[in-house]
């Protein structure tokens, strides 16, 4: 069996990943990009299915959509501070133009839609979530 290209960790263990997005197309193709990497993944499709994942584990990274059915995904931002202060959030959007506010919100990082997994892997490890 071939070895992964880059195995996604964070002090030598598997990194704990909550995807937040209501395109579950967009979980799937992360899951699998994050999987194969090692990481273990968990998809929720909604604010409220986001909060029920943040209350059962533990997550080292959230990719965060802002636009969300119940919601943006920007009012999730505080309770992820406040529930996993070590964790990175990258959010991702199709629309360039949240990047700055993204950040201003207190994302991590800004991945813009249409992603591959490069980019996906370049922003964990600009984020500091990977090494």
């Amino acid at each position: 069996m071939q070895a992964a290209q880059h195995t996604i960790q964070r002090d030598g263990a598997a990194l704990k990943v909550l995807l937040v997005d209501d395109e579950r197309e967009i979980c799937f193709l992360l899951h699998t990009m994050l999987e194969r990497g090692g990481a273990q993944c968990r998809s929720a499709y909604s604010l409220a299915g986001a909060q029920e994942a943040l209350a059962t584990d533990q997550y080292d990274v959230v990719f965060l959509d802002i636009n969300l059915p119940d919601g943006l995904g920007y009012s999730l931002i505080p309770t992820i501070r406040r529930m996993l202060p070590k964790a990175r959030i990258i959010a991702i959007s199709a629309l360039d133009h949240e990047k700055d506010r993204a950040v201003e919100r207190g994302a991590d990082l800004f991945v813009s839609k249409p992603f591959n997994r490069s980019t996906i892997l370049g922003a964990l490890q600009r984020s500091g979530a990977s090494n």
